[in-house]
């Protein structure tokens, strides 16, 4: 073997054992990416938020079923002119006097057609809606950051690769130009040798563009740039259905954004049986006591207790109530559309990410057989220019083929292990494949 093809392979067998084994002290793994992205990004934040205010809606409903009190306390100066004070008073039929005034009553409710029932029980739903979006958001969150993740990886791989290539092609390309200064060469060759180097030196801009763009992504989600060396982890791919359909029949009943469209179809319904009750009379039971204290010319001293029950009834005949109650059932026929178009959204992601795995993975096989094909064209090119029957710029370009090949493949790769995140948060099961014992180093090929 040449030492081009020793420098090669030392290449090669370096960075496999850089991408594979490199655990220093500062690497982020991406459990911690995660972690660092469902502790910080505002969605969780605010998804978290909406489970504390779905909690107090829930307690304000519940306090219904108790008893409400009442006080009050006058105290002043009044003016009067009435029959008490013009019986008694002979100058001028009025009177001024203190007034002293405090009541308290304390107010039951016995009946009121259901309505305080059913606003509790669509509360408590939609607390726990609020819960499953939560966690729904959270599983958005964690493949998102799986990916940002998995793109950094990348675009890293392939600028270590494309550095190592570039060291290779400038080799080529000082050997080439020092043989047609010599006049042992074509300059034809040499020209060709300057573009294939000018265009890897695009790819190389390119990948560097990638790489800061992939950066920013991590940032946004995580709120922290990329720290240190990052690690390579194979998804658990055994926590989800082999097949798209079984995945589909899964996720529709198990994935939070399903079970929060049901559980709002649920809390609506319970809103239009609230509403329905303003159709019956309201029955409440009231304990009240009243002392009003001021100068017997004015009306003297009164106490007033009671013991009552009170109905009230409201109708407005302009069918305001009415009105409402048709407007809570069209709300509920709204959410029963959004559920099934949940239902929809989530068998549609499921077989995209499915076909989308089954798709990278068989690429990634081709590119496999690809690599083994320009890896044995380079070595008969190498043959072939120790022999003298092939020129220098001939085993560049195989060696260029060989590379371009090998980027694929790597690109490949990681094609296939987004998908396979893809995967586990199609069917909602990202988050509980993280949080289980740290997987293996998905091993480089």
């Amino acid at each position: 073997m040449t030492s081009v093809s020793l420098r090669y392979s030392l290449f090669l067998s370096t960075f496999v054992v850089l991408s594979a084994f490199n655990f220093s002290a500062q690497a982020e793994s991406l459990n911690e990416a995660v972690g660092a992205a469902l502790r910080h990004h505002p969605s969780v934040e605010a998804a978290q938020i909406g489970i504390g205010i779905a909690n107090e809606q829930s307690r304000e409903e519940f306090s219904g079923y108790f008893p409400e009190l009442s006080a009050s306390g006058t105290y002043g100066r009044v003016y009067g002119d009435n029959s008490t004070s013009r019986g008694l008073v002979t100058d001028r039929g009025a009177a001024y006097s203190y007034l002293g005034e405090g009541s308290f009553s304390i107010r039951q409710m016995i009946f009121d057609g259901l309505e305080t029932p059913s606003r509790v029980q669509a509360a408590q739903t939609r607390t726990m809606q609020a819960g499953t979006n939560a966690t729904d958001i959270r599983e958005s969150i964690a493949l998102r950051a799986a990916q940002a993740y998995v793109n950094v990886l990348r675009t890293r791989a392939g600028l270590e690769m494309l550095y190592a290539h570039r060291s290779q092609v400038d080799d080529y390309l000082n050997r080439i130009e020092t043989m047609v200064n010599e006049g042992a060469g074509d300059e034809a060759e040499l020209q060709q040798a300057k573009e294939i180097r000018v265009i890897l030196a695009g790819i190389v801009k390119e990948y560097e563009g990638q790489t800061r763009a992939a950066e920013a992504d991590y940032m946004e989600v995580t709120g922290h740039m990329p720290e240190g060396d990052m690690i390579k982890h194979s998804p658990r791919l055994d926590l989800v259905p082999a097949y798209a359909d079984d995945a589909t029949t899964f996720a529709k009943a198990h994935h939070p954004a399903v079970l929060a469209s049901e559980l709002e179809a649920t809390a609506s319904g319970h809103d239009i049986d609230a509403e329905k009750a303003v159709l019956y009379p309201d029955l409440d039971g009231e304990l009240s006591y009243l002392k009003s204290d001021k100068d017997d010319v004015i009306g003297g001293e009164v106490v007033d207790a009671r013991a009552v029950f009170r109905m009230n009834w409201n109708f407005s005949t302009g069918g305001a109530e009415l009105a409402r109650i048709k407007r809570k059932q069209l709300e509920h026929q709204e959410s029963v559309a959004q559920m099934q178009e949940v239902h929809r959204q989530v068998e549609r992601d499921v077989r995209l990410a499915y076909s989308e795995f089954e798709t990278a993975r068989a690429q990634y096989d081709l590119l496999g057989e690809r690599v083994v094909l320009n890896s044995d064209l380079f070595e008969t090119y190498q043959t072939q220019f120790e022999g003298a029957r092939i020129s220098q710029l001939q085993l560049m370009q195989a060696h260029n083929q060989l590379f371009n090949t090998l980027l694929e493949k790597m690109n490949g790769e990681h094609r296939l292990l987004a998908s396979e995140y893809m995967i586990l948060a199609s069917v909602g099961r990202l988050q509980e494949s993280l949080a289980s014992p740290s997987p293996e180093a998905h091993e480089q090929n």
